[in-house]
C-alpha cells in the first residue's frame, strides 16, 4: 500500500552496512530523506547516489539524515561501497523488509517506461561511474521510492517513481528540506 503526503511514516529498526543501528523513533527533531534504490549494481541508481553524494553539505545543513536502501546484500553493498567513507547511511535489505513497509512497488512496465525518459543515457552515465564493474542483484523489476519525512514523523513527501530513474528533482528536494 503506498504512503501518502502528512502520514505519520512507518518506524523501522534496521542496521546499516557498517553495523550501526538506525532506530527511526531516535531521529525526532531530525528531518530524514529515505531513499530506495535498486541495487548496488543498478547504473541508474549508481548516479543518483553519486548525484545525492554532491549534496552532501545540503543535507547537513539542514540537519537531514540521509538513508539510502538496497536490495543487495550487505556483502555486495560494501563491495559497492569500498573503502570509501560516506556521510549517509546504506541499507541492505535483500528481504525486503522496509521495501514492503514502504509500500515500494515493482513493475516491469515502469521499467520498460524508462527507456522513453532518458534511461539509455542514465544507464551509460551511471556505468561510467562505477570504481570497478558490478553485477545487479535483487529484482529486476524494481522501481525506486523517496520520501522526505518531517522532524516529528510525518511525510513531506513520498514519491514512487512513474518510471526507472524518476526521481525527485534535485531543486525539489531541497526546498522540502529548508
Amino acid at each position: 500500500m503506498k504512503l501518502q503526503q502528512n502520514q505519520l511514516a512507518p518506524n523501522f529498526r534496521v542496521t546499516d552496512v557498517f553495523g550501526r543501528v538506525l532506530d527511526s523513533k531516535k531521529f525526532a527533531g531530525k528531518k530524514v530523506y529515505l531513499a530506495f534504490e535498486r541495487n548496488a549494481g543498478c547504473p541508474v541508481c549508481n548516479l543518483r547516489t553519486h548525484t545525492l553524494l554532491k549534496q552532501a553539505d545540503h543535507f547537513a545543513a539542514n540537519n537531514t539524515i540521509v538513508i539510502l536502501v538496497y536490495e543487495s546484500t550487505a556483502a555486495k553493498m560494501k563491495e559497492y561501497l569500498g573503502p570509501n567513507t560516506y556521510p549517509f547511511y546504506f541499507v541492505a535489505d535483500p528481504d525486503n523488509l522496509l521495501y514492503n513497509q514502504y509500500g515500494v512497488e515493482r513493475s516491469m512496465l515502469k521499467i520498460m517506461r524508462g527507456l522513453f525518459h532518458g534511461l539509455l543515457r542514465k544507464v551509460r552515465e551511471g556505468t561510467r561511474l562505477f570504481d570497478t564493474p558490478m553485477k545487479q542483484d535483487g529484482h529486476t523489476d524494481r522501481v525506486p521510492a523517496e520520501f522526505v519525512i518531517r522532524e516529528n514523523g510525518t511525510l513531506v513527501t513520498a514519491h514512487y517513481g512513474r518510471f526507472l530513474g524518476d526521481h525527485l528533482p534535485l531543486p525539489t528536494l531541497q526546498t522540502q528540506l529548508v
